[in-house]
């Protein structure tokens, strides 16, 4: 058995977490949400533990609080202390806005390993709770770039703000035109995110020439209908970490 390293990816929706030995995932976990440190340590204990201790826990997290519980779970269970990646380390990417730590680590990390993998301009498309796209030009660096609501938090919004729209489940939509609520909303919230998409990467990158990436829960069910070409690339964060383990 190698090096061990264990980190964590805390979204708005869901904590997702895996266990790496010399790269290689061994062991992965994901729940919804955070609440306290025992919820996490009922899963360390269960999915990881049996694993080996940890060399190394890195955590990247957009959740308020969330490090911290983190942080006493690891310790309740292994006596480790983890590490909150922030804007200080070296990412892999420069960061070229006023305050660099007022960005989502998640969306730094994302784009880190987007470019390194395309070795190149990259406009990211994350699909999660929220819908973010940004900027990595040929130079690897962080340009920015929009964020909006995700797919789920649109049909949240709509029954949630709404006298008679149902709650809809997320669902690829047989055609563009709804002939009822159900999939006039399910018609409206994909194709209304694959032009946001397409219209954000043709103003990001006018000359066209950047690799458009799709990534997050989500990217799966909206990848069939973007036009414009396209990869998609799960866990970027997670695999950004793996790279981040190694520099620093």
């Amino acid at each position: 058995m190698g090096r061990k390293l264990l980190v964590f990816d805390v979204g708005n929706s869901r904590l997702k977490a895996a266990l790496y030995d010399d790269g290689r995932p061994i062991a992965r976990a994901s729940i919804s949400g955070v609440q306290d440190a025992t919820q996490v340590v009922s899963v360390l204990e269960s999915r990881f533990a049996p694993r080996g201790t940890p060399n190394r826990c890195l955590v990247a997290s957009v959740v308020r609080g969330a490090d911290e519980v983190i942080r006493e779970a690891v310790q309740q269970v292994w006596g480790l202390m983890s590490q909150v990646v922030d804007t200080d380390m070296d990412l892999g990417i420069d960061v070229a806005v006023p305050r660099p730590d007022h960005v989502g680590i998640d969306r730094l990390l994302q784009a880190s390993e987007a470019f390194r993998i395309c070795a190149g301009s990259v406009v990211v498309a994350a699909f999660g709770s929220a819908l973010t796209v940004d900027l990595v030009t040929a130079d690897g660096v962080f340009r920015g770039g929009t964020i909006a609501p995700g797919l789920g938090m649109g049909l949240r919004a709509l029954h949630d703000e709404t006298s008679l729209l149902p709650h809809v489940v997320l669902q690829p939509p047989d055609s563009a035109v709804g002939t009822d609520t159900t999939s006039c909303i399910q018609a409206g919230v994909i194709y209304g995110a694959v032009g946001a998409v397409e219209r954000l990467f043709s103003e990001l990158a006018p000359d066209g020439r950047a690799t458009l990436v799709l990534t997050g829960g989500d990217a799966e069910v909206i990848a069939p209908f973007i036009n414009y070409p396209h990869r998609v690339e799960p866990d970027l964060v997670m695999r950004a970490l793996v790279l981040l383990d190694r520099r620093i």
